[in-house]
């Protein structure tokens, strides 16, 4: 009896992969997002993102579970910032029309395509950081007239790549540093330590905020340091 009480102790845990579900989300650059359930399950949602969803859906202390739909809909402010940071989001696809400008990405795409009016990003993780901006509607600015025609996930990544080294009009050089750099630098080191933070001492806006702190990561003088899911800034010893 013992025995075969393991065996189908083994058989229950060599199965559990199989049924786990995934949770995948599309984040469109209008602050729509859509989390898509292959079978139902609790999950924890940004308290910034706002539940659009009603009908089908129970709401319980930040948590929500899809009932009689695999699709719940939220909005968030976006500006210009797409930032996801779910453990139980196994992918996600970030939609930007064709007139974006990508000035920071972080984790790997694992395809870049032109669906139409819009460039889908996909990411096989659920930690992900976005920023863009959109240009005029001119076939000589659009960073990605050179996708038209592409179907290859990859090959449209190589060239998104090879766009990316262009140089970008809103960022200063990389050896020098401007008043909002040094703005920035002055709130870390009067202890404004996260992208709320620094805005509210500084005054600049969160997107220039989150633009200007990864290009003095990228510089050596702030560091960027996670723990327990929440990311913070130092200024490097040194740094003036």
């Amino acid at each position: 009896m013992r025995q075969r009480v393991i065996f189908l102790l083994v058989i229950a845990l060599a199965l559990l992969p199989v049924t786990i579900s995934q949770v995948s989300a599309t984040f469109y650059y209008n602050g729509t997002v859509i989390l898509y359930f292959s079978r139902p399950e609790w999950i924890l949602v940004p308290s910034n993102w706002t539940l659009v969803t009603t009908q089908g859906v129970l709401e319980r202390g930040g948590y929500v579970y899809p009932v009689n739909t695999s699709e719940i809909k939220f909005h968030v402010r976006t500006q210009g910032v797409i930032e996801v940071s779910q453990p139980n989001i196994s992918s996600v696809s970030v939609i930007l029309p064709l007139n974006s400008r990508i000035t920071y990405i972080s984790q790997t795409p694992t395809s870049l395509n032109e669906e139409g009016s819009y460039i889908n990003i996909t990411f096989s993780t659920g930690n992900v950081t976005v920023l863009y901006y959109i240009v005029d509607q001119n076939p000589f600015l659009n960073p990605y007239i050179y996708s038209t025609g592409v179907s290859s996930g990859a090959t449209a990544y190589l060239a998104y790549l090879l766009w990316r080294r262009r140089p970008t009009p809103q960022v200063a050089p990389p050896n020098e540093l401007d008043d909002r750099d040094i703005k920035i630098l002055e709130a870390i080191k009067a202890g404004a330590d996260n992208l709320s933070k620094i805005s509210e001492l500084s005054l600049l806006p969160r997107t220039t905020v989150y633009r200007r702190v990864k290009k003095l990561v990228n510089l050596g003088l702030i560091e960027e340091i996670r723990e327990r899911g929440k990311v913070k800034y130092v200024v490097k010893g040194g740094a003036k």
